[in-house]
């Protein structure tokens, strides 16, 4: 629910009123929040044990009530920047700063005495952190899809011009990546399992491999989901409703 369309239903919900939609949100991203909270711990967390992922869950709530659109980032980017920042800070108060990474240690939301100027500080670091973030990801990328023989200009040639067509072969990488061990295969082989996609799919073998680039290059990114926030905003297929 993280990703995609479904994420912004579920904030429309909120913002109306929708309690369940957001007891919802909350209860489906414990397992984001453990993940940022546990990279930037440096250990695997508890949340019967740990006070650190009771502040990430306060975190995210507070990112639902101050995000807005008009930042021009991903809510769920929005959000591992609100768990940072006060995970870091409370790690920073109880003196446990050798566990995180320094470059943390002047988020804007650890407090100002002036509240305007803490905002203007945090839009800032709002818009610095997002342009670091996409150019960490795009590098990234770019390494994961050249490891399966694949560049960005293979995937600029081999994007569908249709939109059904694109539908249907983002659909494709949706099913490699639902039956995870299709993705693993693809990623030893370097070669898309056509017989398991055809046969699971529906897809005629013929679509699956004039698209196989741009499927491997969908499966990569939503695989490796979270650690392409920005990227897979860009990806379209709805999954249901909050």
């Amino acid at each position: 629910m993280l990703f995609g369309d479904e994420v912004e239903v579920c904030l429309q919900k909120i913002r109306e009123g929708d309690e369940s939609s957001r007891e919802k949100l909350i209860a489906e991203a414990k397992p984001f929040i453990a993940g940022v909270v546990g990279r930037l711990c440096g250990r695997s967390l508890s949340w019967d044990h740990d006070d650190e992922l009771s502040i990430g869950l306060i975190a995210f709530n507070e990112a639902i009530e101050r995000f807005k659109e008009k930042m021009g980032v991903p809510f769920t980017a929005f959000a591992r920047m609100v768990i940072r920042s006060r995970v870091t800070d409370y790690l920073r108060k109880e003196s446990r700063w050798n566990r995180v990474d320094l470059h943390m240690s002047n988020t804007p939301l650890e407090g100002a005495a002036n509240q305007a100027e803490n905002d203007a500080s945090w839009e800032q670091y709002i818009e610095q952190t997002a342009q670091r973030e996409r150019i960490e990801e795009i590098n990234n990328y770019n390494e994961k899809i050249s490891n399966l023989g694949i560049t960005f200009k293979d995937l600029v040639k081999s994007s569908p011009k249709h939109r059904d067509t694109r539908q249907t072969l983002i659909r494709a990488a949706y099913y490699i990546v639902e039956h995870g061990s299709l993705y693993e295969t693809l990623r030893a082989s370097k070669r898309l399992p056509l017989r398991e996609l055809e046969m699971g799919t529906g897809i005629s073998r013929k679509v699956l491999e004039r698209g196989r680039k741009y499927i491997i290059g969908i499966a990569t990114l939503l695989y490796y989901r979270e650690e392409f926030i920005y990227l897979n905003s860009y990806v379209r297929l709805p999954q249901g409703e909050c």
